[in-house]
């Protein structure tokens, strides 16, 4: 029973993050130590989300650093009090920065008895497309920990976040585990000059994290080299499928570190590749479709298989999906509503939108089965209380599902029904692929 209590806090993690999100993939945690003190560092561009998917994916149980602010939040503070954060006094908070000692000597027990501790270097969650320069606070606490109780061997994981999109509901995340770096060398260096050592160590700490993240210049750039490298990458296939996160992480990340490098080569070919990858996305954009549906064939027979499977399941679902719909209408709308008053601040809204519901979802069951257990008794309380979050998951499924089936008809149908505009995409979008692999070959053989 302890053992339950103490992973309830992971466990809500995991519950919520896979509410949240439609699919989470996770990549290199087979280079997260099985045992000996750890500490991760992670890009921090989606606020509270960030955290709570580190805590949920983890395999590691981990005690995160967080502002100290946070405690004075009467929605956050659950969580902090629950995942057993370790407050950070921040001066631009008007905290007492002399109460950080204290933080860290926390965090050397932690580390000393073999634990786990995490936190966000950057120090800051933002809506840049790129890291944020690093505070040396991981380096010290390493470092620290060695020294006060060492030798320990601590090791730090970098921990990369990708999100398809942040803020909507119901999008994806990729989580990319880096190499364990081992701060031995700084160890030594640490002796004679303690703020040499951690930056040093900050270096190498920014070098592990880029390599686990997608850093651009700017969101345009960003747009412009993860669409030349989907379709750089896209092959023609039966029926539309968008590919795993994963599955394009590597070839944009390398696509975004040679851009300088191809730019700097020959500025005039990358302009034109810019240009034609800037229309394609807007034709994309303007006929309201994707990349792999443009590539897809549709054979018939795959086609009317497809459709049939949907209709059918859609149509046996139906009247549960209803039921759900109607039980937790509120609870659906009411974050996306909420979320809009944070979009100008691109690294709140899906911290608003999961706060929002959290709080929104068993406020509206209670009510509900208070009103169902007034109408018609105690036991009809109950049903309610227990129909309605379990016909809820049921109705996001079926709409997530009908959705889904809708935009794929309605891409075919666009396809169908203007085959010059088809034409013309997919004559761009060979363009594309042709003026890069030309560069590609260009720069491979003449790499000076």
């Amino acid at each position: 029973m302890r053992r339950w209590l103490d992973d309830a806090p992971r466990r809500l993690a995991r519950g919520l993050t896979y509410l949240f999100y439609r699919s989470v993939e996770v990549r290199g945690v087979e280079h997260v130590p099985a045992q000996g003190p750890v500490v991760f560092v992670a890009n921090h561009g989606n606020s509270l989300v960030d955290p709570l998917l580190l805590v949920a994916l983890l395999p590691r149980r981990t005690r995160f650093l967080a502002k100290s602010t946070l405690w004075k939040n009467p929605a956050v503070w659950p969580f902090v009090r629950g995942f057993e954060a370790i407050p950070v006094y921040r001066q631009q908070d008007g905290g007492d920065m002399s109460r950080n000692q204290d933080t860290f000597s926390r965090c050397y027990e932690e580390l000393a008895r073999g634990a786990a501790v995490g936190l966000f270097p950057e120090g800051i969650s933002h809506d840049q497309p790129e890291l944020q320069p690093l505070k040396t606070g991981a380096a010290r606490i390493a470092l620290g920990a060695e020294a006060a109780h060492g030798p320990l061997g601590v090791r730090i994981v970098p921990v990369g976040l990708t999100f398809e999109e942040k803020g909507r509901f119901r999008s994806r995340a990729l989580m990319v585990v880096g190499e364990a770096i081992d701060p031995t060398p700084e160890r030594a260096t640490a002796a004679e000059d303690e703020r040499e050592a951690a930056r040093a160590l900050t270096t190498r700490i920014e070098a592990g994290l880029r390599d686990v993240t997608l850093n651009y210049p700017s969101w345009e750039m960003s747009s412009l080299v993860e669409r030349a490298a989907d379709v750089f990458a896209g092959d023609e296939r039966s029926l539309p499928g968008q590919p795993e996160l994963a599955e394009r992480f590597s070839l944009r990340k390398t696509f975004g570190e040679g851009y300088a490098a191809a730019r700097a080569k020959d500025a005039e070919r990358v302009e034109q590749i810019e240009r034609l990858a800037h229309r394609y996305d807007g034709m994309l954009r303007a006929l309201a479709l994707r990349d792999d549906q443009v590539t897809a064939q549709y054979p018939w027979r795959h086609a009317t298989a497809y459709v049939g499977d949907r209709m059918a399941w859609l149509l046996l679902g139906l009247p549960i999906a209803a039921l759900g719909t109607l039980l937790n209408y509120l609870p659906y709308r009411l974050p996306g509503w909420v979320g809009t008053l944070a979009q100008r601040t691109g690294d709140l809204p899906a911290t608003y939108k999961l706060l929002t519901g959290l709080l929104a979802a068993p406020v509206t069951w209670g009510l509900e089965a208070w009103a169902a257990a007034g109408l018609w008794g105690f036991w009809a309380g109950v049903a309610t209380a227990v129909v309605a979050p379990v016909t809820g998951w049921f109705a996001l499924l079926y709409h997530e599902r009908n959705g889904s089936m809708w935009r794929e008809i309605l891409a075919y149908l666009t396809l169908r029904w203007r085959p010059e505009r088809a034409a013309e995409l997919r004559g761009l979008r060979a363009e594309i692929r042709r003026e890069i692999s030309a560069l590609l070959e260009d720069i491979a053989a003449d790499p000076g």
